[in-house]
């Protein structure tokens, strides 16, 4: 599948309705994301059952589904620790109104600090950087989006754009400082034995 295609939210929505999954597209990157970032490494076989766990009632899903869960899992994985910083998170694109793409953001950094806190427990033994990303991302969690008010369309567009990019450097702080760390001294670890 093309990175393309793997990173549609409508396509990803319409696979998630398929097999009866109640999570959304944004709902199973950011869990992947959070993960990957809190050091669980890139292996379909620890990511899946915490997956099914969350999306499934623990129950597996089919073959095809899960290919292509394995396909974003090493996509964002791949995305995550490019050093373009080209990370692309799994939302709604810009032609759906702006109620439906901020509820999905929402849903993103609430499902990545879910994942971050599977593996990452204590938050006293990150860095304040990493402690400082996941309060803003908690922040993000608290946008209310049905609050009226008075910014113009473009106010709004440029105001949910910067929160995107703020998020998307905010968990690439969260890989780069805990995720990176904690897989390659995993890596280490094995091939001292």
């Amino acid at each position: 599948m093309t990175s393309q295609l793997l990173l549609n939210y409508d396509h990803w929505t319409s696979q998630l309705d398929q097999h009866s999954v109640m999570a959304s597209a944004a709902e199973l990157q950011g869990l992947i994301a959070g993960m990957l970032s809190a050091g669980i490494p890139a292996d379909a076989g620890t990511i899946l059952p915490v997956l099914y766990d969350f999306l499934n009632d623990g129950q597996a899903l089919n073959a095809h589904l899960k290919g292509l869960i394995e396909q974003l899992i090493a996509e964002t994985a791949r995305q995550l620790a490019e050093e373009d910083y080209s990370l692309q998170l799994l939302l709604p694109s810009d032609d759906d109104a702006m109620p439906e793409r901020l509820e999905a953001m929402i849903e993103w950094a609430q499902a990545f600090l879910v994942g971050f806190a599977i593996q990452q427990t204590d938050l006293s033994l990150v860095s304040p950087d990493v402690r400082e990303a996941i309060d803003q991302l908690t922040e993000v969690t608290r946008i209310d989006i049905y609050t009226e008010d008075d910014a113009s369309e473009a106010e709004n567009e440029e105001s949910y754009f910067l929160v995107l990019e703020h998020m998307r450097l905010l968990v690439l702080t969260c890989f780069n400082e805990v995720g990176q760390k904690f897989t390659i001294s995993e890596v280490a670890a094995k091939t001292l034995h």
